[in-house]
Formats: structure tokens, sequence, C-alpha cells
């Protein structure tokens, strides 16, 4: 199933190419994301284009404990980018109080949490979000090298989402801070630890 969803996505557009070299370890660091001025040196206020959002992209650390999605020290944020995909119009960082552990799954654990729609500045978010660390797709296995991580993806997983209670789709890369240095082959289910999750693709926003 997950083949099929994720294969569907990416032929049907919700998926395109986007610099992911940007921040892909943003997960592992809690100042990421804040806000840059629009103003230089001189003080002026540069003009910018009006927005159009179109794509969104997380970056989330999730921890397993006990060999159990939990939420302690749960981040999650999401990116909403730009229909020519050149910027981040804004960064939106989730309430993760409320996250709580998805359903079982014997081929992704799952996090599950809900969306304040205040929280979007800028565009309308999925209400619900599921994360996931899984198996490592083989699509976005191939892409790992535009970040530099084909060296080590025996060591990593995969990042899967399911917005809205939809289907699941692979969207990225998961691992330990360890894991992303090549340490052990990743074996489902994932070992205990923190693990951040980072995108290979976007997604298409929800209609209004």
């Amino acid at each position: 199933m997950y083949i099929t969803t994720f294969l569907g996505l990416l032929l049907a557009g919700c998926s395109a190419d986007y610099d992911m070299s940007k921040a892909v370890d943003a997960a592992f660091d809690d100042t990421a994301g804040a806000a840059d001025t629009d103003a230089d040196e001189t003080g002026d206020v540069d003009t910018e284009p009006a927005l159009e959002p179109a794509w969104y992209v997380v970056r989330a650390s999730l921890s397993v404990i006990d060999g159990a999605a939990s939420a302690t020290d749960a981040t999650v944020a999401v990116e909403v980018i730009d229909a020519d995909l050149e910027r981040v119009d804004c960064t939106v960082p989730l309430d993760t109080a409320a996250v709580v552990a998805g359903p079982a799954d014997p081929d992704v654990l799952w996090w599950d949490l809900r969306v304040d729609p205040l929280e979007a500045p800028c565009a309308p978010l999925p209400a619900t979000l599921s994360l996931g660390v899984g198996t490592l797709h083989p699509d976005a296995r191939a892409r790992l090298g535009a970040v530099g991580y084909d060296a080590v993806a025996d060591s990593l997983f995969g990042a899967w989402i399911r917005p809205d209670d939809g289907e699941a789709a692979a969207y990225g890369y998961a691992g330990t801070e360890a894991d992303l240095t090549g340490d052990d082959p990743a074996v489902f289910p994932p070992p205990d630890g923190r693990y951040a999750l980072a995108p290979l693709y976007v997604l298409a926003l929800p209609a209004e």
C-alpha cells in the first residue's frame, strides 16, 4: 500500500522538487525556524512579491521510549513553501502538548497531533497530522545523495506522513544523530532514541 500511495502522490504532482539541503538537520536544533527580518542593514524594508503558498514540508524531532512512540521532547514545525518553490512563506512551530502515540501498525511507528488553524499565519494546514518512522522507501533512498546522506542510507529509516487521516505517504528520511553518521543498519521497529524527521519531497497544501 505504501509504495502505491507514494508514487501516486509523486505522479499527481503533490510532491515536487525543493532545495532540501537547507537545514535538513533542523529538527535537532531547538532554535531552528526563527523568523528572519525583512529589513537590511540600512533599516530599509525589502519589497517582497505577493505570497502564493502552495506546498509544505514537515520537520520534526520525535522520541521512541521503551519501544513506543512518545510525546517527550517532541518538536514539530511546518514550513509553508511558495508556489515557485523558491522561498519559505512562513514557518509554523506546532503545539506538541497533545501529541499522542498513533494506532498500532506493523510497518510504521506513528505519532498523532491536531493542528490549531490559528497557528498558521499564511496558509491553511491539515487539521491533523500523523507522522511516522518506518522503513526507508526506495524512492526516498534514491534522493539521499542530494542531501549528502547516500553513504549512510542503510542506517536511516523513512519519514512517513498521513495528513487529515488520509492515506500514508513516504516524504523523507528519519534517524537519530548516530544514524546520520552511519552507525548500525536500520531495522524496524526503530530502537529507543530521538529521531529527526526531514523532508525529501514537498506536499500540496489542502484546499481552502
